[in-house]
């Protein structure tokens, strides 16, 4: 890959120009400082003048692989598990051999018996073939009909989105009613009371969210290729969660490595007593329960965010190269996710993995009366910091696909965004994301219903009496699987669209004067009194405060 396409730069002409304005310039802030007042009242302050905090806009980072021992040890760590899997594996075999042996003389008894109840069900292989194809092929469909519609009606459909929220949870509290369920009911009457108030709150700035939302459809439709590696990272994932299934399995059954039979009768501080011949875990096999469980939750990576906020950046500063279904805009930024930038979200999934380690290791610990409390309060902790940690990846994660840094230097220019920019990117955020969870389930409910529909007309209809409800269930769990496929990566985009227009307001307005300019008047719309550029500071108890 060259040099002068690996940041999304279109021209040498333009880099020197790009570069020269990053060296010449810096984003500044209009301040206003209220600090205490030297007069006798304590309470009173006063406006004082103050220096504009300045931060650095993001560059391009030359092509060099960061982060780069956290990618070897995720490397190591694939090695690892997949040799666990072919010494391991001989171990599985021999269970399922002698359970084939001991269950022969049964299936052969039954399997006429199962022959004729398939038939007279429906569940031939007819019948998967048609529900699955109809999933397979009706969700992306609806998908891509969906995203059509975002593109026209986006403000229509964020404020109908939370109308949807405040009717379903009203709906609830008077079903709830009805039933005699008052707790349930009082629940859902707080939360539509909450979400009313924070529809009011937000209706003004819905639509700011609503032109970075048909920004970031205009990138995903007209770069396609992206939702092929969405999908291909879920057949990547099935596949690895399949190896990783096998390795684990096949430790367990390995004579003495992680369990080993008691000898004698003993009982634990907690109460809990073992008998001769049980099973109890050995030291090591602790260990590697749970070396396993974060291998498995690191391989949860975000390959997918990174290569989306590099073609929506190639998009944004060369719009010939993100144009079309695959792209160079598309190839370039998955061969940099997949290399140069691997460490960096290596490291970053790996601090939210050790953090679900914990988690489980406490859920796992709960059962123990004595620290019961004590573990329950933990357990929240940590889920409430988790929550932090992934919201701070995901926007981490889209510096690391724009400007190719590393994990820590993408840290730092989040925090410079958010302070910078306020809470403006989690309210634009949070209104999209709401919208995109309500149309995949929609896509779902639909596709479970084409599916059910299909499979009836296609087996006979006395025979279909018991395979419309597993027909619903498979078309709505497939369609639900293939719509957040497509309009996940809108997630993404939508991140990385409010990231640049932050960032390079110049660069967005020259290549795409239209949906800069909305953009723009949507934003004095909203916040008609905080320049684009600025941040307002006010006292808190004597110090200043961002708002």
């Amino acid at each position: 890959m060259a040099d002068s396409k690996y940041n999304t730069v279109p021209s040498e002409e333009n880099q020197r120009n790009h570069a020269s304005h990053h060296a010449t310039t810096t984003t500044t802030a209009a301040v206003a400082v209220a600090v205490p007042s030297s007069s006798s009242s304590k309470n009173q302050l006063e406006i004082v003048a103050a220096e504009p905090p300045t931060w650095s806009r993001g560059e391009v980072q030359p092509p060099a692989f960061r982060d780069k021992w956290f990618a070897i040890a995720f490397l190591l760590h694939m090695v690892t598990v997949i040799s666990a899997v072919i010494a391991f594996y001989p171990n599985l075999q021999s269970l399922v051999g002698s359970d084939n042996s001991t269950n022969n003389n049964a299936d052969d008894d039954a399997a006429m018996a199962d022959d004729k109840t398939d038939d007279d069900d429906g569940f031939t292989a007819g019948w998967f073939f048609t529900v699955f194809g109809v999933a397979l092929v009706g969700a992306p469909v609806l998908s891509m009909l969906v995203l059509g519609v975002m593109s026209r009606n986006a403000k229509k459909l964020l404020e109908g989105s939370l109308i949807f929220s405040i009717a379903i949870n009203v709906i609830l509290m008077l079903v709830e009613l009805v039933a005699g369920i008052p707790g349930g009911a009082l629940m859902h009457a707080i939360m539509a009371a909450l979400l009313v108030w924070y529809s009011k709150s937000v209706w003004h700035r819905i639509p700011y969210a609503a032109s970075n939302l048909k920004a970031a459809v205009t990138v995903i439709r007209l770069n396609g290729g992206i939702t092929l590696v969405s999908l291909g990272s879920l057949v990547v994932l099935c596949v690895w969660t399949i190896a990783w299934t096998v390795a684990f399995a096949g430790a367990t059954l390995e004579p003495d490595l992680m369990t080993t039979k008691a000898t004698e009768h003993s009982c634990d501080a907690n109460g809990n007593c073992v008998e001769p011949g049980d099973s109890q875990v050995t030291t090591l096999g602790g260990v590697l329960y749970c070396l396993f469980l974060l291998s498995f939750y690191w391989t949860h990576e975000n390959v997918v965010r990174t290569t989306v906020a590099g073609t929506v950046g190639t998009w944004i500063f060369s719009p010939t190269e993100a144009s079309s279904f695959c792209s160079s805009g598309v190839t370039d930024s998955l061969t940099r996710s997949t290399t140069y930038s691997l460490g960096s979200i290596c490291f970053g999934s790996l601090i939210v993995a050790v953090l679900q380690l914990i988690r489980s290791l406490l859920h796992s610990s709960a059962r123990n009366r004595r620290n019961g409390i004590l573990s329950c309060i933990a357990q929240c902790l940590l889920a409430f910091i988790e929550r932090l940690v992934r919201y701070f990846n995901k926007w981490a994660f889209v510096y690391v696909g724009l400007y190719g840094y590393s994990y820590i230097e993408a840290g730092k220019s989040v925090m410079e965004l958010f302070q910078a920019r306020g809470w403006s990117a989690i309210i634009s955020d949070n209104l999209i994301n709401r919208l995109l969870s309500i149309c995949i389930l929609v896509i779902g409910l639909l596709t479970g219903v084409a599916s059910t529909l299909v499979s009836f007309i296609f087996e006979e209809a006395e025979h279909s009496d018991g395979i419309l409800l597993p027909g619903f269930l498979t078309g709505l769990l497939i369609g639900m699987v293939m719509a957040s496929l497509v309009l996940g990566v809108v997630s993404s985009a939508v991140d990385a669209i409010i990231v640049c227009f932050a960032e390079a307001p110049g660069e967005f307005k020259e290549n795409h004067p239209a949906i800069a300019q909305e953009m723009q008047m949507t934003w004095d719309a909203a916040w008609p009194t905080v320049d684009f550029h600025g941040v307002a500071m006010v006292s808190l108890d004597g110090g200043p405060g961002i708002v």
